[in-house]
């Protein structure tokens, strides 16, 4: 139940400047080629296109971390640390409840540029729990985890990149631990029914050969229609990938179960620092800095009076946008786990580089979804 049913959302934002965040209103439109390099499958395939009067393809934005992170490397902010609210745009899931239309209302929170990290993501989990208690009492619960440590997973077992990456998407996709499981299997028993053109992906590599081009040479026909939604880019990337799988007997079935037995890991906070030590002297692998981490984030939950019985690690716990780079959470509501989260956030210190920076700058942030926020059981209110 909600604490206050005629709370205004809008308090939301108040109660983040008042912890010093500058109100932002970002662009509304960004270039489509840069959305579809962040974001993952599931959601480029419920994105929003429109055109300049120039004729430059812009995609409505589907959140506000790319839009502010795009001004701030622009210089065009003054501050380093946002808060926004207001409307992105992207079609629902099949399995959303909460809404039908493809614009939909988020308040939330960016910190760029702040080198004490962990006190930086400690300070956002907990603020956003503050705010949300204030709906729901403390009928509220956390689930973290750290993509680091799957990517040192993938690292210490020598994944080439191409593996890497196919993993990697998988992650993104919010699968159970079996689910990815099956999928890595799937990966390595496929084959090619015809011997792939490696005169071609070698043109290709050489940048001799664009990907439509690629794709005609290969198919045999000027029509591409048959390809109607895909991205060139994504259908020679993955013949690629495939070409180079089709050879590759790396991956056995003892290293799928190591995998599979990290994406297992799960449960209330108090135990995971022992069942990841366990996997770590288990397998042999580093994870020192992960489980430090894991352990100074809870301190700090702790200290801002977070009962750690509200808290729950999961090693699957995804977005299903692919620029996060380390912690990874969510709120929800308590005990109803066939709901969406509330709130979600977590690290991407790689997507400034990604969009031009020189240098690294450390980033983490927040969005609340206001229409899962007012949303009751029989009551969609919106």
């Amino acid at each position: 139940m909600h604490k206050e049913m005629d709370k205004d959302p809008a308090s939301i934002r108040e109660f983040f400047i008042n912890k010093g965040y500058t109100f932002c209103n970002p662009a509304m439109t960004i270039p489509a080629d840069i959305v579809m390099n962040f974001m993952g499958e599931d959601v480029r395939n419920r994105l929003l296109f429109t055109s300049s009067p120039g004729g430059d393809e812009l995609c409505l934005r589907p959140d506000f971390t790319l839009p502010l992170a795009i001004s701030y490397i622009n210089n065009e902010l003054q501050s380093n640390k946002f808060v926004y609210d207001g409307y992105a745009f992207r079609f629902p899931s099949i399995n959303e409840k909460t809404r039908y239309c493809p614009e939909f209302r988020q308040i939330g929170i960016e910190n760029f540029g702040d080198k004490n990290k962990i006190d930086a993501e400690g300070d956002v989990i907990s603020q956003a729990y503050e705010i949300l208690s204030s709906f729901y009492d403390d009928h509220l619960e956390i689930k973290i985890s750290d993509i680091s440590m799957f990517y040192q997973l993938l690292d210490h077992l020598n994944i080439d990149t191409h593996l890497f990456n196919r993993f990697r998407r998988l992650y993104w996709r919010g699968l159970s631990a079996t689910e990815i499981k099956d999928s890595i299997k799937k990966i390595i028993n496929t084959r090619f029914d015809i011997k792939p053109r490696l005169d071609l992906i070698e043109e290709y590599k050489n940048n001799n050969l664009s990907s439509i081009a690629f794709i005609q040479k290969l198919a045999g026909s000027d029509d591409l229609s048959v390809f109607s939604g895909r991205q060139p880019d994504d259908i020679v990337k993955r013949y690629i990938d495939k070409s180079e799988l089709s050879n590759n007997n790396a991956i056995n079935d003892t290293v799928i179960e190591q995998i599979t037995e990290f994406l297992s890991i799960k449960g209330n906070i108090s135990k995971i620092t022992q069942l990841l030590d366990n996997f770590q002297k288990k397998y042999h692998i580093d994870f020192a800095e992960g489980i430090e981490n894991l352990e100074n984030r809870i301190k700090i939950l702790r200290k801002n009076q977070i009962p750690t019985d509200m808290i729950e690690f999961n090693a699957t716990l995804s977005r299903k946008v692919e620029y996060y780079t380390g912690l990874v959470f969510e709120v929800r509501m308590r005990n109803k786990n066939k709901n969406e989260p509330i709130a979600i956030g977590g690290r991407y210190d790689k997507i400034f580089e990604q969009l031009g920076s020189k240098d690294p700058i450390p980033a983490v942030g927040c969005s609340i979804y206001v229409d899962r926020l007012l949303f009751d059981e029989g009551n969609n209110e919106s």
